[in-house]
């Protein structure tokens, strides 16, 4: 079938993205409902709550976290911990538990004696922060600051016992299982969301032109490359390309796709997008007009037009 010569008002960049923002915020605004509804549900099946109670008395056996919170972020709390001396005899307490806890090393005396030697070669302002007393490391008295202490500390918190600490296979196991679950409810609740506004709605409320919501309110709809509807099951193909480029991609390459279907707008004559462009397919404004389901109506349309313009001309005969 060849091009069908008729006339269509190309939709507004602006109005198109503004259409966009429309539903790119009732998307974020239902993904975000439906986040939290999953999430206070999952979260309380007895398959997740097994996983995090014995993450959380792995973390309070290290002893580098207190109510599954590190201790880093606990002594933040400058109400509960208002000086350095407060904030330092947690994290002495909870590095010298660390060192040597058997849950974490099967033979601690290594780490234990490379702690401790960190410690003896610490030094600030000439002055030592520890030293050994009967065979023990101390702080040294005769350096008596807290805050150094306190600095000393979280260094080696952030610098050692965590990459320790990260090193425990059933550690690792359960933090990727929670980071895992908590990303496959964010692309879960993304997907379903996108497919009801994006997919069902345009095939079902809005099926003439395969509109989105944010379409329907600028009035501005999809054809096809011979001036009707999008047929369903291209429109189907054309989501999952939509789903797999602008949600799955967009979301780990730092929206460089969405970026690239922008600037395409911009500078193509027709204003085609990415997935115009691909499908070739057209946005139209059908604030006087509509858009035809398939041909036959289009011809049914055309001839009625005809007809109706030659009934109703004036002819002068000589």
């Amino acid at each position: 079938m060849s091009k069908e010569e008729v006339l269509y008002t190309k939709a507004k960049i602006g109005r198109r993205m503004l259409a966009h923002f429309i539903d790119l915020g009732i998307l974020a605004f239902s993904a975000i409902i439906l986040f939290t509804l999953s999430n206070v549900l999952l979260t309380k099946a007895p398959f997740y709550t097994s996983r995090q109670e014995t993450l959380t008395n792995l973390r309070n056996e290290s002893g580098l976290y207190i109510d599954g919170y590190s201790i880093l972020t606990y002594v933040s709390n400058d109400e509960e911990f208002p000086t350095y001396f407060d904030k330092k005899e947690v994290l002495k307490n909870g590095l010298e538990a660390f060192y040597v806890s058997a849950t974490y090393f099967e033979s601690p005396f290594e780490e234990l004696q490379d702690y401790r030697a960190r410690q003896l070669e610490a030094v600030e302002n000439g002055v030592h922060l520890f030293v050994l007393s009967d065979d023990k490391v101390v702080e040294n008295t005769a350096y008596n600051n807290d805050e150094g202490w306190y600095n000393f500390y979280k260094y080696e918190i952030e610098n050692y016992a965590t990459g320790y600490l990260t090193n425990n296979h059933e550690f690792v196991s359960l933090t990727q299982f929670s980071f895992l679950f908590a990303l496959g409810e964010i692309v879960g609740s993304l997907t379903l969301c996108f497919t009801i506004f994006y997919l069902i709605l345009p095939l079902t409320c809005f099926k003439r032109g395969r509109q989105t919501i944010g379409m329907k309110l600028e009035k501005f709809a999809l054809i096809n490359v011979h001036a009707v509807n999008v047929n369903a099951g291209v429109y189907v193909g054309r989501f999952f390309f939509m789903l797999i480029i602008f949600v799955y991609l967009n979301f780990f390459a730092f929206l460089i796709p969405s970026i690239l279907s922008i600037s395409m707008m911009f500078l193509s004559k027709s204003s085609s997008s990415l997935v115009n462009y691909v499908f070739n397919d057209y946005m139209v404004d059908v604030t006087n007009q509509k858009i035809y389901y398939n041909a036959l109506e289009l011809e049914e349309a055309k001839f009625t037009l005809q007809k109706a313009s030659i009934e109703n001309k004036e002819f002068k005969l000589k």
